[in-house]
């Protein structure tokens, strides 16, 4: 009975052991990966907030950038939620600010630490920052792979061929902006719409949006990345 009791208790620990190694484990690049195709709606502005710590920054000024920008357009969540998505999987690092640092507060206009004892004489923010955002390695990683391009070469690459002119014809159009309805008119006739199937001009809009081609803003974009699709379909 002893021997039982030693035996079960052992293999508890070891147990236990396994879930202490698991949680501490390194995050790898594949949780990365996972976390950026887990919801496509979210891709594009998880790769924004990406971007906007690519150097060390205080989280509110980070996420304040992410909610200007049109990468939003798709996701539900808020900006701090994304970043909260990427601190998990390690594409974000959060830095705790040292207390002498957390003591000073940041100026509206310029972002510089401001000394606690001079506060008195200057507006302040309603919070503190008390800790910085940072892209990590394997955040980077993620950047490079999922770069606008790349991934744009990777889906004209398995489609038909008649499909480049089409994209090329919505990313032209969209360079003034473009309503949908002018879309719709100009691929009307385009023979990617019914060889080798029939589709309709929403599938363009929507690929060339989904890869950051495009984006909406009253009326439809070509973004920068856009213009070096176009490149591509030269």
């Amino acid at each position: 009975m002893e021997t039982e009791l030693l035996n079960e208790t052992a293999s508890h620990n070891e147990i236990a052991e396994v879930d202490q190694t698991q949680e501490e484990a390194a995050p790898v690049y594949e949780d990365v990966r996972k976390a950026l195709l887990a919801n496509r709606a979210n891709t594009l502005a998880l790769l924004a907030c990406l971007r906007e710590t690519l150097e060390e920054r205080p989280f509110r000024e980070a996420e304040a950038a992410v909610a200007d920008s049109e990468a939003m357009g798709l996701t539900m969540q808020g900006p701090h939620a994304l970043y909260g998505i990427l601190i998990k999987c390690g594409a974000v690092e959060s830095i705790e600010v040292p207390e002498e640092a957390a003591a000073c507060s940041a100026d509206d206009a310029t972002g510089l630490a401001i000394p606690a004892e001079d506060a008195d004489s200057t507006e302040l923010p309603d919070q503190p920052v008390d800790y910085l955002l940072h892209t990590t390695d394997l955040g980077r990683s993620a950047l490079d792979e999922f770069e606008p391009t790349k991934r744009f070469a990777e889906l004209i690459a398995g489609e038909p061929v008649l499909y480049r002119s089409a994209y090329d014809a919505v990313l032209a159009l969209c360079e003034k902006g473009a309503s949908k309805s002018a879309i719709e008119t100009a691929l009307a006739d385009h023979e990617a719409l019914f060889n080798p199937k029939q589709i309709y001009p929403g599938y363009f809009i929507s690929k060339l949006e989904t890869v950051d081609g495009i984006s909406w803003n009253g009326v439809w974009r070509t973004t920068e990345a856009g213009r070096r699709m176009r490149a591509l379909l030269a």
